[in-house]
C-alpha cells in the first residue's frame, strides 16, 4: 500500500513539471533540440529533489545537506505557484488571444510568459515572508465558570512551530521574543514542536526556555513528534521547562488543562483516560490540548481505519470532548493548506474545522493555522500566527 501512495504521489509530481516544461517551450517558442533536453533533464531533478534531499539530510546531516533540503522545498513552494499562473496563461493564451488577435499570439504569449512568472517569483517571496514572521491573532472565548483568577487573562496558543532544517534557531528566538513581549498567563503548545532534525533537538533547548509565563508552558504531542521519535522528544523537553502533558490531566488554578498525545499507530480510549485521571472533574472549566481538530478517539481502531478517519474523513463532531465538558479545545494541524489554494482542500475534508474559532453550545474550539510551516517555506494560504487568546 505504502509502494501504491508513493508510486501515485512521484507520478503526479512529475506531471506538475511537465505542465512547467510544456509552458516554458510553448511561452517561449523554444525548438532548440538540445535546449530542451537541458530543460527537460533539470525538471526531472528538480521533481525528485525534495525526496532525495530528505532522505541524504537525514542520513547525512551538514550545512550541504541542510541547504539542499532547503532549497528543494523551497522549489515545491514555488512550482505550486508556477503552476497558478501557468492556468491563466493558458486561459488567457487559448481564451482571450486567439479570439481576439491570432495573428499576435507568438509576440503576446513571450510577454504575458514572463510578466507570469515574475508574478510567481513575487507571490513566492511573500509566501517566505509570511512563514518566518508570524502575525499576533487575538480572539476572546468565553468559558462558563472560570474561576476569577482566569477572567481577563490571556493565554497564547502555539502549534506546529515545525523547528527543524528550515525553521531554526533565529526563528524560534523571534517566537519568545514575541511571546514575552505579550506576557501570558499561561502558554498552551498543540504538536508538531519538532520537525526531523535527528539528534539535532538540543540546540533548542536555550531558547525554549526562553518562552515565559506566569504560570508556565503545556504541551502536548503531534504526528510530526511520532514521526520523530516519541523517546528522543521527551528526553529533549526534560531539559526545558516545559511541560509534558501526556495523556494527563492538571489543575492550574481551578482551570483544567487536558492534554492527550496524537494517537500514533492507532486509537486510544481517551475518554477513559481522562476520567480516570485523579486531577479530573467535570464540575470544573478546562481547556483540551489536542493536535488534530477532530473528535477524540473513544475506541480502538485498526491502524488502517485510524489513518483514514484522521486524514480523509475525520470525525468533526466534538462528541467526546463535548461529553466531558470541555469548554475549549485547541488544535492545529492543517495549517489551513499552508500554501493557496490547499486551503480550500483542508476547508473541505475537515468540513470548515480546518481554522479559526469556532462554537458549538458551551464547546468552542480554536484551530490555528500554525506558527511555523512544513516542507516549502511558503504560507500564502493563509498566515502564519501567534494566537493570544482572552479569557471571559
Amino acid at each position: 500500500m505504502t509502494l501504491i501512495v508513493l508510486f501515485v504521489i512521484l507520478f503526479i509530481i512529475f506531471v506538475f513539471h511537465f505542465l512547467v516544461y510544456y509552458f516554458l517551450i510553448h511561452a517561449f517558442s523554444i525548438e532548440n533540440r538540445k535546449i530542451r533536453l537541458t530543460l527537460c533533464f533539470v525538471l526531472f531533478l528538480l521533481s525528485v529533489s525534495f525526496i532525495a534531499s530528505a532522505v541524504i539530510a537525514h542520513k547525512w546531516e551538514n550545512f550541504l545537506t541542510q541547504g539542499f533540503y532547503n532549497i528543494s522545498a523551497l522549489w515545491y513552494g514555488l512550482l505550486i505557484n508556477l503552476l497558478l499562473v501557468i492556468l491563466f496563461y493558458w486561459f488567457f493564451i487559448l481564451i482571450f488571444l486567439h479570439l481576439t488577435a491570432s495573428v499576435r499570439v507568438g509576440v503576446y504569449k513571450k510577454i504575458i510568459g514572463k510578466a507570469l512568472i515574475i508574478l510567481a517569483l513575487l507571490y513566492t517571496v511573500y509566501g517566505i515572508y509570511n512563514a518566518f514572521f508570524p502575525n499576533i491573532k487575538e480572539i476572546n472565548v468565553n468559558i462558563k465558570n472560570l474561576p476569577i483568577e482566569w477572567q481577563g487573562k490571556r493565554i497564547v496558543h502555539l502549534s506546529d512551530i515545525h523547528l527543524g532544517r528550515t525553521l531554526g534557531k533565529n526563528f524560534l528566538e523571534r517566537i519568545a521574543e514575541k511571546v514575552n513581549n505579550i506576557n501570558p498567563e499561561i502558554v498552551l503548545i498543540t504538536g508538531d514542536l519538532f520537525d526531523g532534525m535527528d539528534g539535532r533537538l538540543s540546540s533548542f533547548v536555550d531558547l525554549l526556555n526562553q518562552i515565559k509565563s506566569k504560570k508556565g508552558t503545556y504541551y502536548v504531542t503531534g504526528n510530526h513528534e511520532t514521526y520523530l521519535g516519541l523517546e528522543e522528544v521527551f528526553a529533549i523537553l526534560a531539559k526545558t521547562n516545559i511541560n509534558v502533558l501526556n495523556d494527563r490531566v492538571v489543575n492550574v488554578d481551578g482551570l483544567q488543562i487536558i492534554g492527550i498525545s496524537y494517537p500514533g499507530n492507532g486509537g486510544k480510549d481517551a475518554q477513559n483516560i481522562i476520567k480516570n485521571d485523579e486531577n479530573f472533574s467535570l464540575e470544573k472549566p478546562s481547556i483540551l490540548l489536542y493536535h488534530s481538530p477532530t473528535n477524540l478517539f473513544s475506541f480502538e481502531t485498526s491502524s488502517g481505519d485510524w489513518h483514514r478517519n484522521i486524514y480523509w474523513t475525520p470525525d468533526v463532531s466534538f462528541s467526546v470532548a463535548r461529553n466531558l465538558g470541555a469548554d475549549l479545545q485547541l488544535s492545529g494541524h492543517t495549517h489551513r493548506g499552508q500554501i493557496f489554494p490547499f486551503n480550500f482542500i483542508t476547508h473541505y475534508i475537515y468540513g470548515g474545522y480546518d481554522y479559526g474559532l469556532h462554537q458549538i453550545e458551551d464547546f468552542a474550539i480554536y484551530i490555528t493555522s500554525g506558527t511555523g510551516v512544513w516542507g516549502p517555506p511558503v504560507r500564502t494560504g493563509g498566515d502564519s500566527e501567534i494566537v493570544v487568546i482572552t479569557l471571559e
